[in-house]
């Protein structure tokens, strides 16, 4: 009885825990669209946990009723197709697209309801396996073009940046493992670590979708692609022109806004950084704000705070202006400033 009482408590802290969040996000002020499709998702997750409770009924937790619940589970993936997709493909999901990806779940489904069988258990857990690992691969190829995108196009990445989705892929595939083998032992234990995997993997994905606005990929039309001629006539005028007028200080400075100044493309422009100065777009203007303005600002100002030297060069949040100062310095902020106040 205490295993079951155990793995209730579990069931509830989990369905508990996705209602919460469904509830924060369907209800979030300023909400944007990628905002309602993960309180939906959570929705899904709150049913996905409470529908195990079955189990935790004297008699009901048997193998048989375990392979229901796994064959049920394997609906799952649905939701992580639509929070990868639209993450970083905004728009991209829709009740069309979520009902034909739901058609081949729903006939293994009712196959097994309707015939029990083990190679019917088989041929979906292939189907799972074929499903997830598409999953990764196409997921992770979009994730890797957006975040090359943003870097590409954007100074001030804090509020669009999905580089923490490693840490996600990393959990899920431990959650996965954790999954499989739940799906072939029979332990409650084994179940209890599982609800708090998935937990644990929600949660670093909630903590940097709060406050994330994805953004669309735009497309190169044909009139942006770069021909064979690999010379840049803007070579120099550019990095004069960032560095007289100080464009750089513009914490929200784009490509598009150097396109502009410079009448070319934004396809040249960005081949341009990537080809010759060997760097994105992010990293240059971070550069620059970092040697130009905070590292001379730091030895003129040492009354100034890290945060108004910070906010003065152009960073939007402090956590972009440590990581960037280390890394073109080799120190942190404040190791650097004590070593200027030591050689003084």
């Amino acid at each position: 009885m205490y295993n079951l009482n155990l793995s209730a408590f579990f069931i509830g802290f989990a369905t508990a825990y996705f209602m919460m969040q469904a509830y924060y996000f369907l209800t979030l002020k300023d909400g944007i669209r990628f905002h309602k499709i993960l309180g939906y998702i959570f929705i899904f997750w709150a049913l996905s946990c409470l529908k195990d409770i079955i189990q935790t009924i004297p008699g009901f937790y048997t193998r048989q009723t375990l392979d229901y619940i796994l064959v049920f589970d394997g609906w799952s993936a649905i939701s992580f197709v639509c929070f990868l997709f639209e993450l970083t493909m905004p728009g991209w999901v829709t009740l069309r697209k979520v009902a034909v990806m739901f058609i081949p779940f729903l006939i293994f489904t009712v196959l097994y309801v309707l015939f029990p069988c083990d190679a019917i258990f088989y041929s979906y857990s292939a189907f799972l396996i074929i499903f997830g690992l598409t999953i990764v691969i196409v997921g992770y190829a979009k994730a890797r073009k957006y975040i090359e995108y943003v870097r590409d196009n954007y100074s001030n990445i804090d509020d669009i940046d999905i580089s923490w989705i490693k840490y996600v892929y990393l959990i899920a595939f431990a959650s996965q493992l954790l999954w499989l083998l739940v799906s072939i032992v029979s332990n409650i234990y084994f179940d209890a670590v599982y609800y708090i995997s998935i937990i644990v993997m929600w949660h670093i994905a909630i903590y940097y979708c709060r406050g994330l606005k994805p953004i669309k990929v735009e497309k190169d039309s044909d009139d942006e692609k770069t021909s064979e001629d690999k010379t840049y006539p803007f070579a120099g005028q550019l990095e004069k022109i960032v560095e007289e007028e100080q464009l750089y200080l513009n914490p929200n400075l784009s490509l598009s806004n150097l396109v502009a100044r410079m009448g070319t493309n934004r396809t040249y422009l960005s081949e341009y950084f990537s080809n010759v100065k060997g760097m994105t777009f992010y990293d240059y203007i971070n550069e620059q704000r970092i040697k130009k303005k905070s590292v001379p600002m730091m030895k003129e100002h040492p009354e100034y705070t890290l945060d108004y030297i910070a906010q003065l060069s152009g960073f939007n949040s402090q956590s972009t202006f440590r990581r960037s100062f280390l890394k073109y310095t080799g120190v942190n902020p404040g190791k650097y400033r004590s070593c200027i106040g030591e050689q003084q």
